[in-house]
């Protein structure tokens, strides 16, 4: 099978409209989690006597980071609902709203205290357990069985028509309803009548690639070595990555958050922060090392140009202009260093935080930060985590040079042949 063909067929399970829409869907995750996360680093400023003063304020600001994390499947049902309906032409917002009763119905069962226990009144209760991480896959689920199912009636013309003259969201309103009744019987049947826990299924059927949301090496080294292989045939590794592992990264990521807020010790290191701030340093391949190779070390034109050019960009992870500028997509010089980089990177970062050398990751810092900064921020302001990041650049450099350095010098042959 030739390049171009494996290419183009790549390309189009990237741009599939239903993992489209799960990646766009799921960056809804992206500010709640940074938001949440301010707090999880307020309570851990390593600053003793600032722990001193915040120890009774702990719990009060817990509350942001169950609203933030915890809760990230429930955002991301509305998300990842709207961003497929728009690609249907359908109404995002009746849609959305219809995705989240079915997906509340089919995880979240309601907890009933009928007596004052530990403090707690009776009345009913809905547990976050099924809310955050652990509920992804069922709020995928139900995302595009509901859109599918609205689609279905539209299609078909199944629906209630208002007359003209009645206010378009009202209209709308009557429009979802015949699809709802569909949606909401269905999920009802699924769990009240056989019983079913679609959300422990799920997790069963992608149990084998839960091993990789595991504290492991495999899981560090395997998935940035598949994702740079996807890149180098020109598409987004991350798009098909993120359905798959964000809902095991960012279980652990909630697991960490949660034990901080009951004033234990993060449990996890394999989270999407361990990736972000210590192997994607620059962006995917690592290419920080590139841009400041071709910025001070080149002789070629074309190599002092685009180091200039890409150098700033990539000090925030912004690599695009590095990546198809070059471009290091099909490029026989830089394919080699682009995966070798990033997962010598990971099998540090492993080393490093199984031997307990710097901290685990706590919080989501803005992913625009330079690569040491986000790395002190996300580990809970440790130093050594900063330290470590730089480490991994200068392995990265490394591991560029000699490819870095032929590349150069074909430019440089070139350029004199055209002179």
């Amino acid at each position: 099978m030739k390049f171009e063909t494996i290419s183009e067929k790549m390309g189009a399970v990237a741009n599939n409209r239903y993992l489209t829409a799960i990646r766009d869907g799921m960056a809804v995750i992206i500010p709640v989690s940074i938001i949440g996360s301010f707090f999880t680093i307020l309570l851990n400023l390593p600053i003793d006597s600032w722990k001193a003063f915040i120890q009774p304020y702990a719990a009060m600001l817990s509350v942001p980071m169950y609203y933030s994390i915890s809760l990230m499947a429930v955002y991301c049902v509305f998300s990842i609902t709207s961003n497929l309906s728009k690609f249907y032409d359908l109404d995002p917002i009746s849609t959305s709203v219809l995705a989240e009763m079915s997906f509340f119905i089919l995880t979240i069962t309601p907890n009933v205290l009928e007596h004052k226990a530990g403090g707690l009144l009776p009345g009913t209760y809905l547990p976050l357990a099924n809310m955050g991480a652990q509920g992804l896959f069922t709020a995928i689920l139900c995302s595009i069985f509901s859109v599918e199912v609205v689609r279905f009636f539209y299609k078909k013309n199944m629906i209630i028509k208002m007359p003209d003259g009645v206010p378009s969201s009202v209209g709308k309103s009557f429009s979802a309803l015949l699809p709802g009744v569909l949606i909401i019987v269905v999920s009802f049947v699924l769990k009240e009548i056989f019983k079913l826990d679609i959300n422990s299924i799920l997790t069963w059927i992608f149990s084998p690639i839960g091993y990789f949301g595991h504290d492991t090496f495999l899981s560090a080294i395997v998935p940035v070595f598949l994702i740079t292989i996807i890149w180098l045939f020109g598409v987004h590794g991350m798009v098909i990555a993120t359905p798959i592992l964000y809902p095991y990264w960012y279980a652990n990521l909630n697991a960490n958050t949660t034990a901080i807020a009951h004033g234990n010790a993060p449990v996890h290191f394999m989270t999407e922060q361990f990736f972000q701030w210590f192997v994607w340093v620059g962006g995917a391949g690592a290419t920080l090392s590139l841009a400041i190779l071709l910025a001070f070390c080149s002789k070629s034109k074309f190599s002092k140009t685009m180091g200039a050019v890409t150098l700033i960009p990539a000090i925030f992870n912004i690599n695009e202009p590095l990546i198809f500028g070059i471009p290091i997509i099909m490029n026989p010089y830089f394919a080699a260093p682009f995966v070798l980089a990033p997962t010598a990177m990971a099998g540090v970062t492993y080393i490093a935080m199984k031997l307990h050398l710097v901290a685990f990751p706590t919080a989501v810092a803005p992913w625009t930060l330079p690569g040491p900064i986000g790395a002190w921020m996300a580990t809970g302001f440790d130093w050594r985590a900063a330290v470590l990041c730089v480490i991994n650049i200068i392995i990265s450099l490394l591991i560029y040079w000699p490819f870095f350095k032929a590349f150069d010098n074909n430019q440089l042959k070139l350029e004199r042949e055209g002179e």
